[in-house]
This record gives C-alpha cells, structure tokens and sequence, in this order.
C-alpha cells in the first residue's frame, strides 16, 4: 500500500508539471471565437434571376443587413454564361441545322466537331474568352463566332472567376471565399495563377468542393500548388464529415492551419432545427464557418428563411462569440519533455489499474506492454502507436475507476461521497494523460481523432461484467442449456446492439429527445450526457450503498454503473470539441447525477424494506 502511495505522489507531480499544455489548449480555443456565415453567390444569383422584384445586389444587401458575413464564389463556366444570355452555344450540328432553315446557302463544315460560341458584346467576357480557352474566331452568314474543339467537360469546366462579381461582393463590404475545382493539370494552374493573381487580402480563404482537392492524386502537384497559394496567405476550408482526398496532406504541410466548415442545406430541417444544428456546431465542435445553401421553392420565401437563418444564429451566439472573418488556430506546442512526462504517467497508471487483479505478473506484463510502445512510438514516429497508448487508457480507467472503489461499498453520505470523489479523480487522471498526449491543432481540428470510441463504450463494460461474475459465467458454463437461458441471451444481445447504436454521431433520437435536448442547451448552455447523469453515476452511487448488504445486486448495478465513467472518458476524447465545453458537460453530469443517485439511494432505504415486508407476509 505504501509503495501505491508513492507511485500515486509521483503520478500527481508528474500530471501537474504538464498541466501548462492543457491550459494552452484551452487558451487557443477560446480566443478563436470569431465565426461567420456564409453562403454560395450563384445561389443568391439564381434567387435574384426568380425574384420578381430584387435583384442580386438587393437580395446581398438584405443578406448582410441579416448578418451574412461572407459569399463564396466559383470560377464560371461557358454554361453559366449560356444562361446569363452572355454567349449562346452550337455545336457542329446545330449551327449547320439553323443555318438550313433560315434559309441561308453557307454552311458549317460538321466534319469539324467543336462548339461555336457567339462572341459576347461585353468586352470584359469576351476577352475572358479568348485569353482562357484560345478559340479561333470565324464568321459565318455575317455573325462572329468563337470555335473551341470539343473536349470532355469543356462546356462545365470552370474557367476564371468574374472579377466583376467580385468588385460588386467588395463593395458591398462583404467578404468572399474562393470555390476551388480539381480539373487536369492545365486548368488547376490556370485556377493556381488567377488565385494567386487575386490575392488582396488575409481575409480570403479557400473551399475546396467535389471529392477531392486540386492535383489530387498526383500529390507532387497537391503540395506544389497548395504550397503556393499558402505562401500569398491564402487558408483553407476543412469541411466536417467530409474527408476530401489530399486534404490531409495538406493541412499537414501547413502545420493545420484550417478553418473548420460545417455545410447545410436548409432543405432538410426547419428553420429551429437549423439554427440550433448550426450553433450546436460553432459552440461545441469548434466550427467557425457556417456554410448554408438556399432553400428551394417560392423566391421570397425562400429569401425570408435565409434572412430568419442568419439572424437567428447570430443571435444565439452573440453573447460568446463575434462575428468576423475566421482565422486558423493558433500553433499549440507540445514540448518532446512533457510528452515523455505523459508517457511515463501513462505507464505507472497503467501498471496501478493492473493491480485490481491482484497478480504481480500483470502489473509487470502492463508496464512493460505500455514502455514498448512507448520506445515503437520513438523509433519509427507513428502516430497510430501514440493513439493505440492513449486508447489503452481510455479503456483502463473506468475499469480502474469503479473496482478498486466498490469493492467494499458503504452506507454512510460522507464514506458513499468519497468512493465517488475517488471513481471521478481517477478517471480525470486517465483523462489528463490522454488528452495531454493527443494535443495540438492537428487532432483539435479533427484531421488526427482518438480511434477506437466503441471499444471504449464496449470493453469496460465486458471487463467488469466477467471480472465481477467469473465464478458464476464458469458454473453457467457447466449448466445445460435451457430455452430461457437463449430468451435471456438474446435480451441482453439486444440491449448490447442498441447501446452500440447509440454511440456517436450517427445515432438517431426521438422527436420528444431532441425536444429535452434542445431544453437543456437552452438552461444549461450544453447539456450533459444522459447515459451519466441518467443511468451511470446514480447507479454506481446505489452500487456503493447497496454492495455491504446485497453483494449480489451490487454487482449487477455496477454494470450500468461503469456507464457514467466510461462515457465521461469518452466525452474528452472528442479532441475537436473544446476543452471547456467538455469540462462543463461533464461537471453537469457529476452533479446532477450525484443528486439522482443520491434520490434512487432515498427510494431504495424506503422501498426494500417495504416489498420484503410484503413478500414475507405472503409466503408466511
């Protein structure tokens, strides 16, 4: 015992040294609290184009009067032109079919196959025209046309971005984010020199749109043309749950300096739903792009709910965070020493959880398993060694949390508290060290992430269930199978399988869920966790109270019990969440779910012993 006291004084001085690394997180995240709202300007076109009324400057004006931030522009193509009436487009056939039945003798020579293009009379397009695609000039029947060879794409493919648009997008005083289109090598270093050509200020950013990111996947183009476009000052967009090909290959050639998207379209949801799913993504995933497409349908309602959408988020976030042109995060530096501290309370955690086995042989077998990862991270430098160490403990202290402290139970307030404090503290020390760990921009903007988020709901759950019940699962084993032995698999197989589907983003909720999360967003700024506040930590507090008398039920509550410390190890390992918001999610959960345990321990005292009373007096 006294040799754990020292391995624990160490494991607390060596937690403490590295603190200033967490604290440098939560700075980071904090300051970065400058978001915008942007939306794509051929959308806000179009609108204009089926307005009776506005026209695109007043459907801008009446955007940026809302809160719109920014626009984002695309390079245009020869179709956008087609239908801007700028230019109208034949191919071979068409030309020589027109020419035919307005009666006129000359004709188009259809072995050429090309597209003939009606020079615009706008000199701005026709001179975009001409430099980007080099046509040749003809005319025919006394009309001058351009004529380009056919090509695949030729007619969609982007060629420059409209200047003019831009102009009208600056004066307005709104800001612009750049569509960027991974095409062929001669129209990405068009796409490359014209960006850096426009560059005016270090307020531009670039979004990157289809599956992949330009020159993808010739990643010597990738870093060539990304390293360029950095160099002017230009950063880019990281779309959430979108994995773009090239883009993390990107972000780490630039030390991840990204700005985190959220795209939506505001078809799908109503207008509440919209708004919270776009604050819930600014105030809790460290999003600082909100990216909306227009809603479809009548033009003015549809500019209504535009306008409704972005008053709305701005008025939900204004209180925490400032509207503005977002920047990257600031670098956080990891020094190799704290690192090495961290590995070293990592081990020593872990060699202390090993001892609930009470086997000399697997605090060893820990210790030494953990240092040879530890020496395999520092020889070969792979991440995946760093992440499977931190999954390791993530595992372990819940397991370690709730056994080393229920195994004695007790009926008092102050000793019941105090076994809680104890599951808590050891559970922030598994917190602190992984998190510690895995710190730094590139997992606080998601393109580095904890792996193994199921095997963290999962394994401690297994573990303690067979650690606690071994010698009755080997006396079932002997047992011969019964149907209700089958009916109570299959239950508990169910129940397993909907817990699973639970976890992470992908799970589906109830209507009348969403309505109580919505509620508890709006009192407590962010809600805690149901499976802590609700099942876990009331049921471990039962488990504590119950375990002297009833050992036999102490041990099936510890099952749900393990809940509430598994998942608030879980919670901070979301490392694009902020810290804060992390800790104050988790700190709802602590107390509130002190408080129910301590009403289910109430209902327990005044309830058992009345159905006992009860049972007894039937059976007597």
């Amino acid at each position: 015992m006294n040799k754990q006291k020292w391995i624990w004084m160490t494991l607390i001085v060596l937690l403490a040294v590295t603190i200033p690394g967490i604290i440098e997180r939560w700075q980071t995240e904090t300051e970065n609290n400058t978001y915008e709202i942007a939306a794509p300007y051929q959308e806000i076109d179009q609108l204009a184009t089926d307005h009776e009324e506005l026209n695109t400057e007043d459907i801008l004006s009446s955007l940026k009067k809302s809160g719109l931030n920014t626009v984002s522009i695309s390079p245009l193509s020869l179709n956008w032109m087609e239908n801007q009436d700028i230019i109208t487009i034949y191919n071979e056939q068409e030309l020589n079919d027109a020419l035919r039945f307005s009666n006129q003798d000359e004709m188009v020579d259809t072995e050429a196959k090309g597209y003939y293009i009606t020079q615009p009379r706008d000199a701005y397009f026709n001179k975009l025209i001409s430099e980007n695609l080099q046509p040749s000039s003809v005319t025919i029947s006394g009309q001058d046309f351009y004529f380009i060879e056919k090509e695949m794409d030729i007619l969609s493919r982007n060629i420059a971005y409209n200047e003019e648009t831009l102009d009208q997008v600056k004066q307005l005083g709104l800001n612009y984010m750049f569509r960027v289109e991974n095409t062929n090598q001669k129209w990405n270093q068009k796409s490359v020199d014209q960006l850096i050509k426009l560059k005016e200020t270090d307020t531009t950013n670039l979004l990157f749109y289809g599956q992949d990111v330009i020159g993808y996947p010739n990643m010597e183009e990738v870093e060539q043309w990304t390293n360029q476009l950095t160099d002017v000052g230009y950063h880019f967009y990281s779309i959430e749950f979108t994995q773009q090909k090239g883009l993390q290959t990107i972000a780490r050639n630039t030390d991840y300096n990204t700005i985190r998207l959220h795209s939506m379209d505001l078809n799908n949801k109503t207008l509440p739903e919209n708004i919270d799913q776009a604050v819930r993504a600014v105030k809790e995933r460290n999003i600082r792009s909100i990216f909306f497409h227009i809603q479809a349908g009548d033009p003015t309602e549809s500019l209504e709910n535009a306008n409704a959408f972005v008053e709305g988020v701005h008025h939900n976030l204004e209180n925490n965070f400032q509207q503005g042109s977002p920047k990257p995060f600031t670098e956080i530096n990891t020094p190799i020493w704290t690192q090495v501290l961290l590995f070293l309370a990592g081990i020593l955690f872990t060699g202390l959880a090993a001892t609930i086995v009470r086997d000399r042989k697997w605090m060893i077998a820990a210790i030494v398993f953990m240092t040879l990862l530890v020496i395999g991270y520092y020889l070969t430098e792979r991440l995946f060694l760093i992440q499977g160490f931190a999954l390791i403990l993530a595992i372990v202290a819940p397991i370690y949390a709730v056994l080393s402290t229920i195994n004695t139970g007790d009926k008092q307030l102050g000793g019941i508290t105090l076994h809680y404090l104890k599951a808590l503290g050891i559970t922030f020390v598994g917190i602190i060290i992984v998190i510690g760990l895995l710190n730094g921009n590139a997992f606080i903007t998601g393109f580095e992430v904890f792996r193994g988020v199921k095997l963290v709901y999962l394994i401690p759950i297994l573990f303690v269930g067979v650690f606690l019940f071994w010698r009755e699962i080997v006396m079932l084993l002997k047992v011969p199978v019964k149907y209700w032995h089958l009916a109570v698999i299959f239950i508990i197989g169910v129940i397993g399988i909907y817990y699973i589907t639970r976890t992470g983003n992908s799970a589906t909720v109830s209507d009348m869920e969403l309505m109580i999360r919505s509620t508890l967003e709006e009192w407590l700024y962010v809600r805690p966790r149901t499976k802590e506040f609700l099942i876990g930590l009331p049921f471990y507090l039962l488990a504590i109270y119950v375990f002297k008398t009833n050992k036999l039920l102490g041990k099936v509550l510890v099952i749900p019990g393990i809940i509430g410390f598994l998942s608030i190890m879980n919670t901070f390992t979301h490392l694009h969440i902020p810290l804060h918001i992390s800790l104050l999610r988790t700190g709802y959960s602590i107390v509130i779910g002190y408080l129910l345990g301590l009403l289910l321990i109430w209902i327990y005292r005044k309830c058992v012993p009345f159905i006992t009373k009860r049972i007894r007096r039937e059976w007597v």
